[in-house]
């Protein structure tokens, strides 16, 4: 929940996006060292089971939607119900204001409409289906809050709490439950993996270490954290939880440190999308990761730098809803994949 150091940092990350040439958009320099098209980031035994078939990357492509959100917003929480449907709620507007708005969107239309706002307004939060319900879990806004909100009968309710507040965090579903990991509880970044059941939230493993501001994704029973802020840097770290036995194992390492990135899981494979590289310089940089061999791929770029979005995605279409670059900003960005 660093959002205030921002205005800060805004002067610094003007002047890396002039050096790098990040605002020239016939001009896209990879972030980082890494300059070779493919990298190993761990054996197949760390990454997940093996195969025969070889992986083959697809294009991706991403382009900005004709349409915008109702409001600009970043860090807020979205749930995808049934096809191209999704819930939005809570976020970070534009003037570093939490707000509680949610609504529903058609992704195929851009259409959308309003719903009751949360109970609790909260940014920096995430959220799943819990019992087929769309739940908010923790997030913050003066503080880090340990709230679960969840939407029945046309309204929020609060159901329970985490065991201790969380905000920065990541849920991912699996087998009718959400699964929240990572995040800060206001002084660290706590390791224990929570099951979140209706009012329950219970530890079932632990990460090798914390990490706040997480990309993760999910192949069968295996959760994917890519990288994420540890101590105030950016980590290039991948761990590999795996939710049938709560076990976690390393995965390898990104091609560079990436934190407040967006990853979506495409035909078992995953594909990693913008972040940043530094707390304060965003990338527009796609990679393919392969959970079976470890291995990544160049996938190509979004239109420019983006961050802090929220994912939906349907068949070979995935959407970045708001985010920042580095400002707050209503654009949705669609990878088209071929």
């Amino acid at each position: 929940m660093n959002r205030a150091v921002l205005p800060a940092l805004l002067p610094g990350l003007l002047l890396a996006a002039l050096l790098t040439g990040c605002s020239d958009p016939t001009s896209r320099p990879t972030p980082g060292p890494v300059t070779r098209h493919e990298t190993t980031a761990a054996p197949s035994s760390s990454a997940g089971p093996t195969r025969s078939s070889p992986f083959v990357p697809s294009g991706a492509r991403a382009h900005v939607a004709s349409w915008h959100l109702p409001y600009a917003v970043a860090r807020e929480a979205a749930v995808q119900t049934t096809g191209t449907s999704a819930t939005l709620a809570g976020g970070l507007l534009s003037g570093d204001e939490t707000t509680g708005r949610a609504l529903r969107l058609d992704l195929a239309s851009g259409h959308s409409r309003p719903l009751r706002p949360l109970l609790v307004p909260v940014h920096d939060t995430a959220a799943g289906l819990v019992a087929g319900n769309p739940t908010v879990v923790g997030g913050g806004n003066t503080s880090e809050q340990s709230v679960v909100q969840t939407w029945e009968n046309q309204a929020w309710h609060r159901v329970g709490r985490l065991p201790t507040t969380r905000s920065d965090l990541s849920l991912v579903e699996w087998h009718r439950h959400a699964f929240a990991i990572g995040g800060y509880d206001g002084t660290s970044e706590p390791t224990a993996i929570l099951r979140v059941s209706r009012g329950v939230a219970q530890p079932v493993g632990a990460l090798i270490h914390g990490v706040r501001y997480a990309a993760t994704a999910r192949v069968g029973s295996s959760v994917f954290v890519f990288g994420g802020e540890d101590a105030g840097r950016e980590a290039d770290t991948i761990q590999r939880v795996d939710l049938a036995t709560g076990g976690v194992q390393p995965a390898g390492h990104l091609p560079v440190p990436l934190g407040h990135a967006m990853a979506a899981t495409v035909g078992g494979r995953i594909l990693v999308m913008g972040g940043r590289v530094t707390p304060s310089l965003p990338t527009d940089a796609m990679w393919w990761f392969d959970p079976t061999t470890g291995r990544f791929h160049r996938a190509g770029h979004l239109p420019s730098p983006l961050s802090d979005a929220a994912v939906a995605s349907y068949r070979r279409r995935i959407w970045l809803l708001g985010g920042e670059t580095p400002t707050v900003t209503d654009s949705v960005t669609v990878v088209g994949l071929r």
